[in-house]
């Protein structure tokens, strides 16, 4: 007779603890799907705005007001602004830049400019905006219908733009969306999680929390209507969604300190998360992200290599400027000295995806905040592996044990950069597999070869030079 469900999880939670800092309860019966690649997870998405009878929740960090969600739907004003028309309660919390991101076009600031846009639309549902100093509000996540039976969250890091909407094949971008040949976010590859269950719950509160306390709502301009906005009732702690499936999951944050009246010691569950993941793998550890420079999972990381566990991780091969730029500051130059002698182990691999075009290779801009461990625990969410996202900017994640879940998450983004099936394969044969073919890439595209899938390895010490 096959192991429990519980027998499983229970298992699964001892290999790979689940964080003692985490605000939010480990909670069982969950349902939980990942959802590769923007043109997947924004149909999915709108979907549901689509069908949504009660409320829509959005937490917004980065937004192109002229970006089209798939299937011909419109912008994402478009989207809000029909379903509010429906009746259905919107309400958006948008990132109030005041530090990095001030000034930047993929932006919607707490300003007199986003109020004359939303006045122009005579938009019908509330926004509020919310600042964190000079740190980003960086957590993107979605509630459908709150605290009905048919509620459904959303959480992962897909920004909403226009090179965020490519599909797996991550074809070349329509030049009529003002992309220029070899653009950096083009074309960009990431993740959304769809959350069925109790852990949805959690997503509520998060969202209760910040809308509450968001920094600029009594501030001119920093809410819609301006000054008009309503608070959020606290859910009742006994209203849980019921079961809606065999998976073990638990929201985990990174929250400043003080910066929200319930987390006076704020939360940075989700390093405490990878460092324990890490820690307990034995076959495999596979890992996207877009700043892969947190010096702490680095050595975690060299920790499982030394012991013979495959390590890949899948990072942008153009990555932004500002890492670069970041070498001199000591706590991210540590991080790539780090980086550098993971190199040194055979069993590591840093691999950027890249696609041959008729003008040359073009990179995919990994903007993913993912990780597989050993075919039994995941992680999907917006926080980067560097430590201004563990200890800064606001973030979130869902992580879940489960093998099924956790198998089938690898093979989606296996199979994607490495152009094979890997579902009849274990986790540690396809890693291993994948490493090779994206070896066998790196000396393809010298000679200016025809690649198999995406997958590219690059040098670790000359990553973000």
């Amino acid at each position: 007779m096959p192991d429990s469900p519980e027998l499983i999880a229970a298992d699964l939670l001892d290999r790979y603890p689940p964080p003692t800092s985490a605000a939010f309860p480990l909670r069982s019966g969950n349902l939980v799907e990942s959802l590769v690649d923007g043109a997947v997870a924004f149909d999915q998405i709108a979907g549901a705005v689509e069908a949504a009878t009660t409320s829509v929740w959005v937490c917004v960090a980065f937004l192109e007001l002229d970006a089209r969600f798939p299937g011909g739907r419109g912008t994402f004003l478009d989207l809000l602004d029909t379903a509010a028309d429906r009746g259905v309660d919107v309400r958006v919390l948008f990132w109030h830049p005041e530090g990095y991101g001030a000034g930047a076009d993929d932006t919607f600031p707490g300003d007199e400019t986003s109020a004359r846009v939303l006045a122009t639309r005579s938009t019908q549902w509330q926004a509020r905006w919310d600042a964190a100093g000079r740190q980003c509000q960086h957590q993107k996540a979605w509630l459908v219908d709150a605290g009905t039976p048919d509620e459904v969250a959303f959480v992962g890091g897909i920004n909403i733009t226009k090179g965020s909407m490519s599909d797996r094949r991550h074809n070349e971008a329509d030049s009529s969306l003002g992309y220029q040949r070899g653009d950096r976010y083009a074309v960009v590859h990431d993740v959304y999680s769809r959350l069925w269950g109790p852990c949805v719950a959690d997503v509520h509160d998060n969202f209760t929390m910040r809308w509450n306390g968001a920094s600029e709502c009594e501030r001119p301009y920093g809410s819609w209507p301006d000054g008009r906005t309503g608070h959020l009732t606290e859910r009742d702690p006994e209203a849980v969604p019921a079961v809606a499936g065999p998976t073990t999951a638990q929201i985990q944050r990174s929250v400043l300190p003080g910066l929200y009246g319930g987390l006076p010691d704020g939360e940075n569950s989700v390093r405490e998360q990878y460092l324990t993941a890490i820690a307990g793998s034995r076959d495999y550890v596979y890992i996207e992200n877009q700043i892969f420079l947190s010096r702490v999972v680095l050595e975690e990381l060299r920790v499982a290599l030394e012991r013979g566990v495959l390590v890949v991780a899948s990072v942008p091969g153009d990555p932004m400027p500002e890492l670069a730029a970041a070498r001199s500051h000591p706590g991210i130059n540590a991080g790539y000295e780090v980086l550098a002698t993971l190199g040194g182990y055979e069993g590591f691999c840093l691999s950027a995806p890249c696609v041959r075009r008729d003008w040359g290779y073009e990179e995919i801009y990994v903007h993913a905040k993912t990780a597989v461990v050993d075919d039994a625990w995941g992680t999907i969410g917006s926080t980067n592996l560097i430590f201004s996202s563990f200890q800064g900017d606001t973030e979130m994640n869902v992580s879940f044990w489960d093998p099924g879940v956790a198998k089938t998450f690898r093979v989606r983004q296996i199979d994607e950069k490495a152009g094979f099936n890997s579902s009849d394969l274990g986790g540690g044969e396809a890693v291993g597999r994948l490493i090779e073919i994206a070896r066998a890439n790196a000396t393809r595209r010298q000679a200016g070869g025809p690649l198999e899938g995406f997958a590219c390895a690059v040098d670790p010490a000359r990553w973000a030079t």
